[in-house]
């Protein structure tokens, strides 16, 4: 076996402990004091009888240059199944915006109903102390992972700048990624918050033995250069196991990096939970680097098929067989995944896509019975803009729809079955890192190699 370079095992960015102090600066989860932070700054999440939410959080930040600093993160909310941000804003009357109907975590309260939105719509002032020299801001947060960055000036609000957390750097960054936000954890109280809120799956799993482990790779690319993965392997893995693992390929969004999956979508921890649980078998998950390619589908496509998946069957213990075989993937990953259905269907035994599609390339065949072969799954957030709209330029019965309805139509018209034969799957969020990980959970619990 070739020797592995960068490993870690799935551990979050931030704290994890179900103390007092739930989160300081880039605690690991094994510890069970948190650091000092009065003076490092960083993230404090604190259990506080007098929150709405039961847990308050709190952020720090140091820097002697700024003359204004900024808070943002995915602190906005919207009531479940509100028509209003349906396809941000598909049935709004004209002159209307779906941004009216979101709530700020201020506005936030138990009875509303309420579901995250807006990974990044969370934007406030943070409050300057000049005798400690700290920047600061507090709010109540329900339970969640949340992803944050700091917007800094030095020119009096002119321009902004965006910082991570230099005392919560994402730990997937050691590895060589190029994460540009910091995470932390809140959470559920089940007595202040509703079961909306309980996002406790995708959580570290509380047993060390049952966390897989994450390695960044190089391989030989499409374009003579080496490109960058990241693995996981799951928990207990054999490299001499009698049957090889089956793998889920999995493709970031526009922007993204071979790091999103596992550090803003908390895969690894999504699949350690399902897992321990029975309810899917220990299975390989590959995240690639999409981007340096430049979204070029052809180029992608042969990169995937005669770089990336023979460097993964070389180098680990995996079946080499289709139906052993998955693909999935978000946003213009869903479109990749697109392009690989309408090139080769029966190349994955599994296509998952999510938040996009490619409908208008949809091939003209007489025989479309290779479709039947293969396990096609599609899903889309509530106020996904990926789902159906009419604003953007891939509008729902366009020229160039690229919507998860669209698809579905398409498939219907034509009778290939897709969800094992239901309806496009619909979860509460947005095209973010709130979405993302809940369709991931449900493709593998209810569709990954069933």
């Amino acid at each position: 076996m070739k020797k592995i370079q960068k490993s870690i095992p799935f551990l979050p960015v931030t704290a994890m402990v179900l103390s007092t102090v739930l989160v300081s600066g880039t605690a690991l989860a094994e510890e069970s004091t948190p650091a000092d932070t009065t003076a490092a700054g960083g993230v404090v999440v604190e259990e506080n009888a007098d929150s709405q939410t039961g847990y308050t959080v709190s952020f720090t930040y140091y820097d002697e240059d700024a003359t204004n600093v900024q808070i943002m993160g995915g602190f906005q909310f919207y009531k479940e199944n509100d028509e209003h941000v349906y396809g941000i804003g598909y049935n709004l009357e004209e002159g209307d915006s779906y941004e009216n109907y979101l709530i700020n975590a201020e506005d936030w309260s138990k009875d509303q109903d309420l579901w995250h939105v807006n990974d990044t719509g969370y934007v406030a002032d943070m409050e300057y102390d000049s005798k400690t020299g700290a920047w600061t801001y507090s709010l109540d947060l329900p339970g969640g992972s949340y992803l944050y960055q700091y917007n800094v000036s030095t020119d009096n609000g002119e321009t902004y700048e965006a910082v991570i957390d230099p005392e919560n750097i994402p730990y997937c960054n050691s590895l060589g990624a190029h994460q540009t936000r910091s995470q932390f954890y809140v959470p559920y109280d089940p007595e202040k918050q509703s079961e909306n809120d309980d996002w406790s799956w995708l959580l570290p799993a509380e047993n060390e033995e049952d966390r897989g482990t994450l390695i960044q790779e190089n391989y030989p690319s499409a374009t003579g250069e080496e490109a960058p993965i990241e693995l996981y392997l799951p928990a207990g893995y054999d490299e001499n196991r009698e049957e090889p693992y089956k793998v889920l390929y999995l493709s970031h969004g526009a922007g993204g990096d071979e790091a999103d999956w596992f550090y803003q979508g908390n895969a690894g921890n999504i699949v350690d939970r399902l897992t321990a649980a029975g309810e899917c078998e220990p299975f390989i998950m590959v995240a690639m680097n999409n981007t340096i390619f430049d979204w070029d589908f052809d180029v992608i496509i042969d990169n995937v098929k005669n770089y990336l998946i023979p460097f993964v069957e070389e180098n680990y213990n995996v079946s080499t067989e289709p139906e052993d075989r998955a693909f999935g993937g978000l946003s213009m990953g869903a479109m990749t995944t697109n392009k690989l259905l309408f090139d080769d269907p029966e190349y994955f035994g599994y296509y998952g896509l999510f938040s996009g599609s490619r409908v208008y390339e949809f091939p003209e065949l007489d025989d479309y019975s290779a479709y039947h072969n293969t396990n096609l799954y599609l899903a889309a957030g509530w106020e996904d803009h990926a789902i159906i709209n009419k604003s953007l330029s891939f509008a729902y019965h366009g020229d160039t729809d690229m919507t998860t309805m669209g698809l579905a139509e398409k498939l219907d018209e034509l009778g290939i079955p897709y969800n094992n034969g239901n309806d496009i799957v619909i979860v509460q969020g947005g095209h973010d890192w709130f979405t993302w990980p809940q369709i991931l959970r449900d493709f593998v619990s209810t569709t990954l190699w069933k």
